[in-house]
């Protein structure tokens, strides 16, 4: 018998409980109000890069990746994936793992580290993800909406980045996008 609770908590998030006796695996999902409409004119693709940054690690969590090993541990999954208005992050786990996989996770959107030595990896990701896109049948359909749309609009922006339009962000920039944005 699945129970559900919504409770809003005292910095104001609201959060949605689903207790189900007949899952396998326990499951956690934080969407952000900000996504590719928000990123910086000068740095297209801020968002879907700080998506990556967040899983390198917090200050109470400092490893690079600890969470990643957490998961494999508690045969679990993660990911996480940008829209225009939002980002959302994610992560399943056995039962066992998953109060400390939450408290990880939390720290991800408490005081992630934003580590420099990540940078150049997920820069390096999000590069092969533009690239990857170039094979996609809707990424093609996305691009012509982009081309024949209203070029005011923030759907006319350059969303996913890649090394040449991320590899000038400063760390404070990203740092503050993300106080402005997620805090």
């Amino acid at each position: 018998d699945q129970q559900r609770a919504k409770i809003q908590l005292p910095n104001g998030l609201y959060v949605l409980l689903i207790s189900d006796p007949k899952a396998d695996q326990s499951a956690a999902v934080m969407a952000v109000g900000a996504g590719s409409w928000n990123d910086p004119d000068e740095y297209p693709g801020t968002a879907h890069f700080c998506e990556h940054m967040l899983f390198g690690g917090s200050q109470k969590y400092p490893g690079d990746n600890d969470f990643d090993l957490l998961i494999s541990n508690f045969k679990g999954a993660s990911n996480a994936f940008t829209t225009s208005d939002r980002t959302v992050y994610f992560f399943s786990a056995n039962h066992s793992g998953y109060l400390t996989l939450l408290d990880q996770f939390s720290r991800f959107f408490i005081d992630p580290l934003f580590n420099p030595s990540r940078i150049e990896r997920e820069m390096h990701a999000v590069d092969q993800e533009f690239a990857k896109n170039f094979e996609s049948e809707a990424w093609r359909r996305h691009m012509v909406l982009i081309e024949t749309g209203n070029s005011d609009h923030p759907n006319a922006r350059f969303s996913t980045g890649n090394s040449q339009t991320l590899s000038k962000i400063p760390q404070n920039t990203l740092k503050s996008w993300f106080q402005e944005h997620y805090v």
